[in-house]
């Protein structure tokens, strides 16, 4: 185990010997080297056995691993000392500077509340997978196949896979079910003892396997030429984006940090660590997000190449700014209005500089937490000396200077806030449990602190949706789980729209759960254009009889009402009692049945009790 400033000491060493645009990634060397398919399905995400995180490390510092000269089952890869996030010394002293010239007094200041969010009202309510294809866009379907189909070919030149767009959505449904009805293997949604239907009868395992393995987004051949180390998804990351932001924003966004779930080994440097996040081992993306939790727009991080592959482009002023100030700035970018808006962000992108560079630049207020060392040292009481027991709990001092508030306020914690966009007044009360007194006790709260939590969890909320139902995805493909994350990511902005709408028309809403589950419902729906007539094809399937004086089971009305199963009519020899229209003293007998229910059905030109039977609301 090294020490934090063993590491990073030599890390930065030699950085300063080398050409940050030129460095390498450790990233496979060859396009193809990424695209070797896993031989278990259930193999993924290889813990690296030899690394012991530092407990040390702080939360909004990323560990990133040493490379090795040969990658795992031979392949080469580029060998570099990892690339560090830039240090905040020179942030540090330039706020430090700017501080002996910044003439601090005890003051609030004072803004112009934000203009509140009005959602245009619809003209009606639309389905859910009409809000999920005003994203997931014909024109990303029609890429990703053809993308698909080219990377079977370059394979293997006399290879006979081809998929439709059809079977392209039907794949994506059965994944989106998956993360429904999650099982501990693949395999066990074709299992005999646990085989799933709604899985099962829309795509044979075999060649769901075959569409997973082909899966691919971008031309491996044109891959040499790039320096984007997230090439293989880029398109469909610029393209859904792209979408994400003509959706309104509200006045308030928030900015933070999105980790992508991977333990494996294939991503090099793009795997990022971060002790304190629920996913630790992951890809690192800086996303901003409405309040609701609508995220707009995505930074990938990936070094030097990040902003480069970002599509707004940064000044020559901006380019040689901190990197996290580069991070916020290259987000308020796309915002479409922001003299009247605010971003909120964590004290990770926090400084002085940043505050008064998006006011100047582009009218764009600013909150957020802020490090101790990075305000520019304003006239306030020390948190070594606030933190103190003799300080009691709810303690506030505050400055400000040019429009810009600094405060800083205990609570479980000292917290340090810059703020230009509300101030510390009206002040208000919270309840905290005081250990003295034994039960809970009001605690003063500034209004800024009280903004600052009702505004910041954008992200967080974003968050919280795609991890309640995941896309499993496990695969050696380091990109394939990116594509997992945007395709859940499409879901959940797709749902907060309805969201909004449903508000605008003052009607209920249904669940993010029901709604994923209409939208695999509707792709696993085009399985129907697929079906290709063989020799064990519905009409010479056995459809098993009841024997003679056995009374027939009727399924429940949700099986025979259940759109995903594939409810056909058979026409067998022996003529049975119609268990929609009989009754005691009428019979009517049919030679037709339902497959599926295995029931007896009239279908003539008269009654049609096959169609009743399995309309909605019938009993």
């Amino acid at each position: 185990m090294f020490s934090k400033a063993m590491f990073y000491g030599r890390r930065n060493a030699a950085l300063e010997n080398q050409d940050m645009e030129q460095a390498d990634w450790i990233a496979p060397l060859e396009p193809e080297g990424s695209d070797i398919e896993v031989d278990d399905p259930e193999d993924c995400d290889i813990r690296d056995p030899t690394f012991t995180p530092d407990d040390d490390l702080d939360q909004d510092e990323a560990y990133e691993e040493p490379s090795t000269s040969r990658g795992r089952q031979g392949h080469k890869v580029s060998r570099v000392i990892p690339q560090a996030m830039p240090e905040e010394e020179e942030e540090v002293q330039s706020s430090s500077k700017k501080s002996k010239n910044r003439h601090w007094k005890k003051e609030d200041i004072q803004y112009e509340p934000l203009p509140d969010f009005i959602h245009p009202r619809p003209d009606f309510l639309r389905q859910p997978y009409e809000y999920f294809s005003l994203f997931f866009t014909s024109e990303v379907r029609e890429h990703i196949t053809y993308q698909s189909n080219l990377y079977s070919k370059q394979q293997d030149v006399a290879s006979n896979f081809n998929m439709s767009e059809e079977e392209l959505l039907v794949f994506l449904g059965i994944i989106m079910y998956m993360g429904l009805v999650p099982l501990p293997s693949i395999v066990d949604y074709w299992a005999v003892q646990t085989r799933v239907p709604q899985v099962a009868d829309f795509m044979s395992r075999n060649r769901f396997k075959s569409i997973r393995s082909k899966l691919h987004f971008n031309d491996n051949d044109q891959a040499s030429g790039s320096q984007d180390k997230f090439f293989k998804v880029r398109p469909i990351f610029t393209n859904v984006t792209k979408e994400f932001l003509k959706v309104p924003e509200t006045p308030v966004n928030s900015i933070d940090e999105v980790m992508v779930a991977y333990k494996g080994t294939t991503a090099g440097n793009l795997r990022q660590y971060v002790a304190k996040k629920p996913d630790k081992w992951g890809y690192k993306l800086f996303c901003r997000s409405s309040v609701d939790g609508f995220i707009h727009d995505i930074l990938m991080y990936q070094g030097a190449p990040t902003f480069v592959s970002h599509p707004t482009t940064l000044s020559e002023e901006e380019s040689s700014m901190n990197v996290t100030t580069k991070f916020v700035v290259a987000l308020v970018k796309t915002i479409k209005d922001p003299r009247n808006s605010a971003v909120y962000a964590d004290n990770y992108f926090t400084s002085i500089g940043l505050a008064e560079y998006l006011r100047s630049q582009y009218g764009c207020r600013y909150v957020g937490t802020a490090r101790e060392n990075r305000v520019g040292f304003p006239p306030l009481q020390s948190v070594k000396d606030m933190n103190k027991k003799s300080v009691p709990r709810g303690t506030l001092e505050y400055v400000s200077s040019d429009g810009i508030l600094i405060a800083r306020w205990k609570d479980n914690s000292i917290v340090t806030i810059l703020s230009t966009d509300v101030g510390v007044e009206p002040l208000g009360e919270i309840d905290r449990y005081s250990k003295e007194v034994k039960k809970k006790v009001p605690v003063t709260c500034p209004y800024v602190i009280a903004k600052y939590n009702s505004r910041m969890g954008g992200i967080d909320k974003s968050d919280m949706l795609t991890h309640l139902y995941k896309t499993p995805f496990k695969a050696k493909k380091y990109y394939m789980r990116l594509f997992a994350y945007i395709l859940d990511l499409i879901v959940c902005n797709a749902w907060i729209l309805y969201k909004r709408d449903c508000l605008a028309l003052q009607c209920k809403c249904m669940p993010l759960k029901r709604f994923r589950l209409d939208i695999s419902t509707w792709l696993r729906s085009f399985k129907m254009s697929t079906t290709r007539v063989t020799r064990t094809s519905l009409g010479t399937r056995d459809v098993p009889l009841p024997r003679r004086g056995q009374r027939a089971i009727l399924p429940t009305v949700e099986a025979r009402q259940d759109a995903t199963s594939l409810h056909m009519p058979k026409h067998v020899e022996m003529r049975q009692t119609c268990k929609y229209c009989s009754n005691k003293d009428h019979i009517h007998r049919s030679r037709w049945m339902c497959e599926e229910c295995k029931v007896a059905l009239c279908l003539t030109d008269t009654r049609n009790c096959f169609a009743m039977f399995h309309k909605a609301g019938s009993v």
